[in-house]
């Protein structure tokens, strides 16, 4: 049996698709840039893969030499390989969204074609509706996209809302027991990690090119948690900066979370199928 190669794989979503592969009997490859860390739980509880995978292939996407020989004997590349939308540390990234999502993904994609044998190439994506078409994550992760597509190789890809970890920030306000908002209205469809690799296993064998995800259920903040005071735009921007000033990492966290657009619709695996 061939393996499935999962890129990414460290992060949260490429460590819940590694959990459900091996759940279905495939062989799994992990591409990480350093192997210990698969031994390590993950962020927001994503679970310890290093013992379940069966090869682990070290290399970095932005350096196409590196990753020589990590498609050979692999059926379908599933890539998680991305920054986050919502960063969960405050330390800066050696890369851009450009370097990693664009380029680091075009390496793996150029690699896999070379190398020969590769069936299908599953990409993770993002929901279109709810973002910037201005902001670099998405100009990066569309560029790459028009090459998928206009390539050779048959791909899938996998479009999800914001994950329920991307959710966190909002909880170091609650604790507080005050959340302040902007005062145009927030809705939100979050998925779990989960669910999300359900989708990418399932991709493998899916006829369709793309499918988007969302979670069961469409919230809004005021059903949510009645505490949540609608302020305008200059007031909530000093009240959230004075609330993370000591933390610049949970500031840079709710920042990214409450930049994107919020109306969307409700889009969930079944509907979709």
């Amino acid at each position: 049996m061939k393996f499935v190669l999962v890129a990414g794989a460290s992060g949260y979503l490429g460590r819940h698709v590694i959990a459900e592969l091996k759940q279905k009997g495939y062989r799994v490859r992990a591409l990480v840039r350093q192997r210990d860390v698969l031994w390590k739980r993950g962020e927001t509880l994503a679970p310890a893969v290093g013992a379940i995978v069966d090869e682990i292939a070290v290399g970095d996407l932005t350096q196409p030499a590196s990753l020589k020989g990590v498609c050979r004997n692999v059926q379908v590349v599933i890539s998680c390989a991305g920054l986050p939308r919502i960063p969960v540390s405050s330390d800066a990234s050696p890369v851009s969204h450009e370097h990693l999502d664009y380029h680091g993904n075009r390496n793996l994609l150029i690699d896999a074609i070379q190398t020969g044998g590769v069936d299908k190439f599953v990409f993770v994506s993002h929901y279109q509706a709810h973002l910037d078409s201005r902001m670099p994550i998405v100009e990066a992760k569309n560029h790459f996209m028009e090459d998928l597509q206009k390539s050779v190789m048959t791909s899938y890809t996998v479009r999800p809302h914001l994950f329920f970890s991307e959710l966190l920030p909002f909880l170091y306000l609650a604790k507080k027991g005050r959340v302040w908002l902007p005062e145009t209205p927030q809705k939100f469809n979050p998925i779990h990690g989960r669910d999300v690799a359900e989708a990418c296993v399932k991709g493998i064998l899916a006829k369709e090119k793309e499918q988007d995800l969302g979670g069961p259920v469409t919230h809004d903040f005021e059903r949510w948690n009645p505490k949540f005071i609608r302020v305008s735009w200059a007031v909530w921007s000093a009240g959230v900066w004075g609330f993370f000033r000591n933390n610049r990492r949970k500031f840079i966290a709710f920042s990214n979370l409450l930049s994107l657009r919020w109306d969307w619709p409700l889009h969930t695996e079944k509907e979709n199928s």
